[in-house]
């Protein structure tokens, strides 16, 4: 019989590249993503132990592979704050400030800004 000797192709019987691969995928994907960083570094990791028996002539192997990516980009949105029947809540929009819609609706019913 012919024996294979421990190489990453054959780390557990191929699992080590496959799943190598899965993550490098996933990198590339965040690289391509636009709401990254275009320019933040990306890294794949593949972690191959050993722990050895006591007499050293047999081991059990763990393969780990794990990636780092660019977080998404921050979204800047204006925030109002305030309370509505007692409770704090926030709105994207000031409520004090009429709206595009509220004055085209002022203006069919004659209110303040209609004629």
């Amino acid at each position: 019989m012919d024996e294979k000797f421990l190489s990453l192709q054959t780390l557990g019987q191929g699992a080590a590249v496959e799943i190598f691969n899965e993550e490098l995928t996933k990198m590339l994907d965040n690289v391509l993503d636009p709401n990254t960083s275009a320019t933040a570094a990306r890294s794949v990791t593949l972690t191959f132990a050993v722990t050895p028996d006591e007499d050293r002539s047999f081991g059990s192997g763990k393969i780990d592979v794990s990636s780092k990516l660019a977080p998404h980009k921050s979204v800047g949105l204006p925030v109002y704050i305030g309370r509505h029947a007692g409770k704090a809540v926030a709105t994207e929009r000031d409520s004090r400030q009429l709206s595009f819609d509220d004055n085209v609706q002022a203006f069919k019913t004659g209110g303040p800004n209609g004629i």
